[in-house]
């Protein structure tokens, strides 16, 4: 049996949401893993941030441009890339 989770909707009601327990060595299994990944190839900037307010800025527009289709395509997959993840037992699957 999975975790709950309850989130406040925009009715301010409480739902009760599904959770995955995810291995802290498995960053294959999260989403939000692979949309860092997304950002970072689109950063176009040759410098680092040097402040919060810069970093913000320039991550924000890869952000916003991220299709829905492809975090959909993320969730969909996601059962793709549990077997490899437990065949190596939550270390990298070339993901």
């Amino acid at each position: 049996m999975s975790p709950l989770c309850m989130i406040a909707g925009s009715s301010g009601q409480g739902k009760r949401v599904d959770m995955l327990s995810l291995s802290a060595r498995s960053p294959d299994l999260s989403p939000i893993e692979h949309v860092w990944d997304i950002i970072g190839r689109q950063l176009q900037s040759p410098q680092p941030a040097l402040t919060v307010p810069v970093l913000a800025e320039q991550v924000q527009q890869p952000w916003n441009s991220i299709p829905q289709t492809d975090i959909r395509h993320l969730y969909d997959t996601m059962h793709a890339r549990l077997h490899p993840c437990i065949q190596n037992s939550g270390g990298y699957t070339g993901y």
